[in-house]
C-alpha cells in the first residue's frame, strides 16, 4: 500500500497593504542559514499590527535581516530610520541590545508581493519609520494585544542553533 503525503495549504489572512501602525512584540535570533552567498547569522524583527482580521486576531508580520550592523546593512539602515537617528560610534562599538526595541511603536509600509514559485500573495515590510502622532513621534502609546508569545517563551522552542539545522535540512 503507498505512503502518500501532500503538502498541507494553510491559508492565513494577509496583512493590509500600505501605512500601517504596529508594536514590535519579538526579535528572533535564526542562527546560521544558508544563503545564495553562503551561511549567514540572521534574525527575524516581529511586528503586531493595529489592525485585526476577520476574527479580531491581529496580523502579524516579519521581516529577516542578517545579525550585522555594518553600515551597508538592511538592519541598521531600517533601525536607524525607524528611531529618526543614527547610531553613536559608542553604541556600534558596544553593540545594539536588540531587545531594547521590544514593545515600541513603529509605522510599517508593507508592500504585497507574489512569489511565482508558490503562487501565492505575502505581506512584506518594505521600510520602518517612526509611529507620529499629531506630528509628534510616539514610541510607546501603542500597546501590544498580549496574544502573542515570543518565540523564546514558547514551550517548543528551540535554541539558534537546532533551528538553523532545521531550516537547512539537515
Amino acid at each position: 500500500m503507498a505512503l502518500i503525503i501532500k503538502e498541507e495549504i494553510i491559508e492565513y489572512p494577509l496583512a493590509p497593504d500600505g501605512l500601517q501602525d504596529a508594536v514590535l512584540v519579538d526579535v528572533v535570533d535564526l542562527g546560521e542559514l544558508d544563503t545564495p552567498w553562503g551561511p549567514k547569522s540572521k534574525i527575524s524583527l516581529v511586528f503586531e499590527l493595529e489592525d485585526t482580521d476577520s476574527e479580531g486576531k491581529h496580523f502579524i508580520v516579519t521581516k529577516r535581516y542578517t545579525k550585522s550592523m555594518n553600515i551597508k546593512s538592511n538592519l541598521r539602515s531600517d533601525l536607524e530610520r525607524w528611531r529618526s537617528s543614527k547610531f553613536t560610534k559608542d553604541e556600534l562599538e558596544n553593540g545594539v541590545d536588540m531587545e531594547a526595541f521590544i514593545g515600541l511603536n513603529a509605522t510599517l509600509f508593507i508592500s504585497h508581493n507574489e512569489s511565482e514559485e508558490h503562487g501565492k500573495t505575502f505581506a512584506n515590510i518594505e521600510t520602518i519609520l517612526p509611529r507620529k502622532k499629531n506630528n509628534k513621534v510616539v514610541f510607546y502609546d501603542l500597546k501590544s494585544s498580549g496574544d502573542y508569545t515570543r518565540v523564546v517563551e514558547r514551550e517548543n522552542y528551540k535554541e539558534p542553533e537546532e533551528y538553523a539545522q532545521h531550516v537547512n535540512g539537515a
